[in-house]
């Protein structure tokens, strides 16, 4: 398992412009649709991330690479089964896991919002007493943590929505111990929490045994540049 994560800068009309280049006409069309630049950087940098991580792991040139979806919408290689990756975005940060086995992973930045209306409307029980249980100052990330695991949780599913919500689950006990329990039993999967920064909440799930320790930070131009050199070749 390896988990790389990107931050996001601005990029130059004319870099921008050479990156949509590199991809066809469906996708660039997607990206022409977004208003906002950050949306379009932020698409391109994960489109680009996925694909180097591609390049390089699988040793396939870029012309070889071919996503599937499945019935639920998440995106898979086609002739490559063992190799599982999943993508989030959230603010400034670009996330991707790549595993053996199905991986779910999520990041949010943490904003301050009314969390408990949320909370009640999609946690459980056990999950809303969690939150509060602990000092009012920090149940937002207590919220924010909980959100990223359910999230990771049903990505790595690969069903998406189509679990709800309040069907399963996250109990994080006194050690920082974190299981998923549907219908009162534990499932096989694990669990990991990260923060990058005071400004985001990470979290992984995973059906391997273990989950890395470490995030692979890259940097966008680097990156970028990676990525034209590879796919020149």
């Amino acid at each position: 398992m390896k988990i790389y994560a990107v931050k996001i800068l601005d990029i130059s009309e004319e870099n921008l412009n050479k990156l949509k280049l590199t991809f066809d006409l469906e996708k660039k069309c997607k990206i022409e649709k977004f208003i906002n630049k950050k949306d379009k950087i932020r698409t391109l940098i994960w489109k680009i991330l996925i694909r180097t991580i591609i390049i390089q792991e699988l040793n396939i040139s870029n012309n070889h690479i071919s996503f599937k979806k499945n019935q639920y919408g998440k995106p898979y290689m086609e002739y490559y089964p063992k190799f599982n990756f999943n993508i989030s975005h959230s603010g400034n940060i670009v996330l991707c896991g790549i595993d053996n086995k199905p991986i779910g992973i999520d990041v949010e930045e943490v904003k301050h919002i009314e969390y408990r209306d949320i909370a009640k409307s999609f946690f459980t029980e056990m999950e809303f007493d969690y939150i509060n249980r602990n000092n009012s100052n920090i149940r937002l990330s207590k919220f924010y943590e909980i959100w990223t695991l359910k999230e990771s949780y049903i990505k790595c599913c690969g069903q998406g929505l189509s679990i709800p919500l309040k069907s399963f689950s996250i109990d994080i006990d006194k050690y920082e111990n974190i299981k998923v329990s549907a219908d009162n039993q534990y499932n096989e999967y694990i669990f990991k929490k990260f923060d990058i920064n005071l400004n985001y909440k990470i979290a992984v799930c995973s059906l391997n045994k273990e989950i890395s320790d470490d995030i692979i930070m890259i940097d966008q131009n680097r990156l970028i540049n990676i990525y034209f050199k590879i796919i020149s070749n």
